[in-house]
């Protein structure tokens, strides 16, 4: 059998290891060149003069090559000027994914290992036992030293040296001909030309080339938020400029204050991974999305189902048999399933199409933990303040930073502890995982069995119900639970289909007929028709259809002026009393119900009364507006009642500032910015998400950007706007 013929271009040490690859690999080494052969191993023999010093005499053509050379700056000119093929040498003993790709030219020793989905590019060395994670791009000519470890979605740029023993974080993105030293360990972005040592890794020097002058970055797109909202505008940005023949990259930058990027989830991983949807998923996600994400289950439900059962508890254990049918047989619709599921899948998708992208050269993306102060317009770019003083630049802003923060209900901070009293004021901060521990702890503390109080009835009121009671060491220490909310209602789960259809919205349907209406005549038909299926005892969950179709159809006939009014003043308080929930969290209440531990108060929390060391509640009845006590102390008080308005004192500095610019000015609405028809503040500033709450879309009234239907068609809308020919971003 004729063995592959190649040739060596390089005769030090570092070509004895590339040799002995080779031929173990069953290639036959014809010749070995070197541009200094004085210098070279004494084991090589029959060494050849290079082809620095006279190109035109070497021998480009014949057997490929391999650049047995360990200086990155070295072999990147020595590919440069050789017109030769060239190929790989991988040793036996090294694990590398097959999904991974590697470029021509580039050297793997033994012991390393590299993971799914990553991407090696050309001329890179991988020395002894070094590992680089999923979802990693490594740079032509870099080197990656031995034992040096780079985690998932890990960025090395081109000629770049990774030392002995070195360790980046996830998610690190190290710029072009860097050198980081032995044993440093790397948790941030990393410039080019710079020398990193320590740990954590710190910036010694910065090493540019003669005649390098140092370009400020300037993006062409900077989203401010990086929730549900931007993960999806970012996705349909991405497609269209992985569609576009312009051949320019464009620059993108991400800035969340949580640091955590693309999650695509309320609350990220704050909200854990035991937590479930409140709608099934047929209802949560539109195709052609949810046939992808299906797919996506089928194929990673072991681990993502792995992980809620080893967070869970109790009621997720149950869940988990309830549905063990239709899991094993792949039918997922009408499953409420964790969200962080959802979550996991979006993200993945993102970062594997940017990656894509990046090592096309279409896109240089970066992502920026900070929290944005201020946004200043200066000429054709704007200028981005962070916390830490640090200022970025773009000549086109996406700003998506959610709903605005939750109002404290009592104290001013996140969690007051007082004898016999603890107060959340935001479960979510700075985790779920956390505050539950601290829930805990708390009742460990106290002898007696705890009453809780559950201040509002929204999504995040529900879970905070279903996951004390998830919870053994948490349930087994509480005696009673309260909700308190304006209307007093529970989110309905259960449709009655005999009701339902008998079911009739006379007020809006009397409407039908007229050929002029006004909101409020709209709003206050609803609001009849609501409070009907209310005294007869029909839930959201068996009139909301009927009800939402009934005023959808009406509101065609307001004029533009009366359809803002509606987004702006009605729309979320309708969108209130059609609030449902899944069947999971309502069995948990009317367990808790027949158990004789459950209570529901409609009426306001007004304050915190002190008496013989123990707290009471003193709330505003709804029904008599009288300010009334309740009988038994309250120990423990979780505040779920929802987000602030642009009017509160404790609103961000960044929102303040935006409206006394100028830049931005709040609709009626005050939880939303007025836009134009490219949803712009002012000109290259954009509102995406919750912010743009009290707008008219594509002739559509907003009032809520929450349900993931919505939220697609919007992200759509506005990235086609971005990328449409009057606002193509700049081609720098």
């Amino acid at each position: 059998m004729n063995k592959k013929k190649i040739r060596l271009y390089g005769a030090g040490g570092h070509s004895q290891v590339i040799r002995e690859i080779l031929e173990d690999n069953g290639y036959e080494i014809t010749e070995t060149f070197d541009d200094k052969p004085e210098g070279s191993h004494y084991a090589t023999k029959k060494i050849a003069s290079g082809a620095r010093d006279d190109i035109n005499s070497f021998k480009h053509d014949g057997p490929p090559v391999i650049i047995a050379v360990g200086i990155n700056k070295d072999r990147a000119e020595i590919a440069n000027f050789l017109k030769c093929k060239f190929e790989t040498a991988i040793h036996k003993a090294t694990t590398i994914a097959s999904s991974a790709k590697i470029g021509e030219g580039t050297v793997i020793i033994a012991g390393a290992i590299i993971n799914p989905n990553s991407y090696v590019g050309k001329h890179v060395l991988v020395n002894t036992a070094a590992s680089i994670g999923h979802d990693c791009v490594v740079g032509d000519f870099a080197h990656i030293s031995p034992k040096a470890a780079l985690c998932g979605h890990v960025e090395v740029g081109e000629g770049s040296h990774v030392g002995v023993g070195a360790v980046v974080i996830p998610k690190v993105k190290i710029g072009k001909w860097c050198t980081v030293g032995a044993g440093t360990v790397v948790i941030r972005d990393i410039p080019d030309y710079s020398t990193v040592v320590g740990n954590p890794g710190k910036i010694i020097k910065r090493n540019f080339p003669e005649g390098y002058v140092e370009e400020e970055r300037i993006s062409n797109l900077l989203f401010v938020g990086s929730g549900i909202s931007s993960s999806f505008t970012l996705l349909n940005c991405l497609d269209k400029i992985d569609n576009s023949t312009n051949t320019n990259t464009v620059k993108i930058d991400i800035i969340d204050k949580g640091g955590e990027f693309i999650t695509g989830i309320p609350y990220g991983s704050r909200s854990g991974f035991s937590v479930l949807l409140i709608t099934s998923l047929r209802d949560f996600l539109p195709e052609p999305e949810l046939g992808k994400f299906i797919d996506w289950l089928n194929n990673n439900k072991k681990w993502l189902l792995d992980r809620f059962k080893k967070e869970g508890g109790v009621l997720s254990e149950k869940w988990l048999e309830k549905h063990s049918l239709e899991i094993s047989n792949n039918d997922w619709y009408d499953i409420f399933i964790p969200r962080a599921f959802f979550g996991k899948y979006l993200s993945e998708k993102i970062h594997r199409k940017i990656e894509i992208l990046q090592i096309e050269n279409k896109v240089d993306v970066k992502f920026i933990d900070g929290n944005v102060v201020d946004i200043e317009k200066e000429d054709d770019t704007f200028s981005i303040k962070l916390e830490d003083k640090e200022r970025l630049k773009s000549e086109r802003v996406i700003f998506s930073i959610g709903s605005m923060p939750i109002n404290y209900l009592w104290g001013n901070k996140t969690v007051v502890e007082k004898d016999n009293l603890l107060v959340i004021n935001n479960p979510y901060k700075p985790n779920l995982k956390t505050v539950l521990k601290t829930i805990e702890q708390y009742s460990i503390k106290n002898n007696n069995k705890l009453n809780v109080l559950i201040v509002g009835t929204n999504a995040s009121g529900l879970e905070l119900l279903y996951k004390l009671n998830d919870e053994n060491q948490i349930a087994d220490k509480i005696s009673n639970f309260t909700f308190l909310s304006t209307q007093g209602l529970i989110p309905n789960a259960t449709v009655d289909e005999e009701r339902k259809e008998k079911f009739n919205p006379k007020h809006l349907n009397d409407l039908q007929t007229e050929t002029t209406l006004s909101a409020e005549q709209i709003a206050n038909a609803a609001f009849k028709d609501l409070d009907y299926a209310e005294e007869i005892d029909l839930g959201a969950a068996s009139t909301v259809s009927k009800i939402s179709s009934a005023f959808g159809t009406l509101l065609g006939k307001l004029d533009k002026k009366e359809l803002k009014k509606f987004a702006c003043k009605y729309g979320n308080d309708i969108g209130r009393r059609q609030r449902c929930a899944g069947q999971h969290y309502l069995e948990t209440i009317d367990r808790l119900t027949e158990q004789g531990r459950f209570s529901h108060i409609a009426g306001r929390f007004n304050d915190l009364v002190e008496k013989n060391g123990n707290y009471y509640l003193d709330y505003l009845d709804t029904k008599t507006q009288k300010i009334l006590q309740k009988d038994e102390p309250i120990h423990l008080v979780i505040n779920c009642i929802g987000s602030m308005n642009f009017n509160n004192e404790n609103a961000p500095s960044i929102i303040k500032n935006l409206i006394e610019k100028g830049y931005c000015k709040p609709n009626e609405s005050q939880i939303g910015f007025d836009v134009n028809f490219n949803f712009e503040a002012i000109d290259k500033l954009h509102i995406m998400g919750p912010l743009l709450a009290g707008n008219i879309i594509d002739d559509k009234p907003i009032w809520h950007v929450e349900h993931c239907g919505r939220i697609i068609w919007l992200s759509k809308l506005l990235s086609n706007k971005i990328f449409d020919k009057n606002l193509t971003l700049a081609s720098k």
